[in-house]
């Protein structure tokens, strides 16, 4: 089977599976679970450019769970107040992908401040994951939008993001999923040269 096959048979694998779970108190540990996992694989490989690229992803993705594993959303929004309360969910959700699109795009700049490795450098897979988290980033963008309409100007037909938010984020995982198992896969460089044809 060749490798693209195999990639695009593990993003499917992955987007199904998400999605029929369908609840992130399962998903997102799962999610921070590969993370890590791809980043202790890193680790012991010696692949600075993987540990970091996934270790930034897990750092900025953990901390946006704990803001709302901890509840600090919660105890800083009322109950009734849904324009506040939904500003805060998704802007801090929006806030933190931001944040990811941009430690994605300088991670080389980033990782050679970190560490003196002379093996930093630019890799096919830094320019996947930034679009990924563009497309999320886009996603809380719109999922705000909606919010300000469905709870100030009242358009309570404005509910597409809404409805659909789940499977929205859970392709975006699977796909970054899929980008890391491939990673991990092709960290691993062939010993023969006529396996790279």
């Amino acid at each position: 089977m060749k490798l693209s096959n195999l990639i695009l048979l593990s993003i499917i694998s992955i987007a199904f599976f998400y999605i029929q779970l369908w609840d992130h108190r399962i998903v997102i540990p799962l999610y921070l679970t590969l993370l890590g996992a791809n980043v202790i694989y890193a680790t012991a490989l010696k692949n600075t450019n993987m540990a970091h690229i996934s270790g930034f992803i897990f750092l900025i993705y953990s901390i946006n769970y704990m803001v709302f594993k901890v509840g600090l959303i919660n105890y800083v929004t009322p109950e009734d107040n849904k324009l506040l309360q939904g500003t805060l969910i998704y802007g801090t959700h929006f806030i933190f992908s931001l944040i990811l699109v941009l430690v994605l795009i300088f991670r080389v700049q980033l990782s050679r401040l970190i560490s003196k490795s002379e093996s930093i450098e630019l890799t096919h897979f830094d320019g996947i994951f930034h679009w990924i988290y563009i497309y999320t980033s886009i996603v809380y963008l719109l999922a705000l939008v909606e919010n300000i309409a469905w709870s100030y100007f009242d358009l309570k037909s404005w509910t597409l993001i809404y409805d659909n938010f789940e499977g929205l984020i859970y392709i975006a995982w699977a796909l970054c999923c899929g980008a890391l198992l491939t990673m991990m896969i092709c960290s691993k460089k062939p010993t023969n040269t006529n396996e790279l044809a």
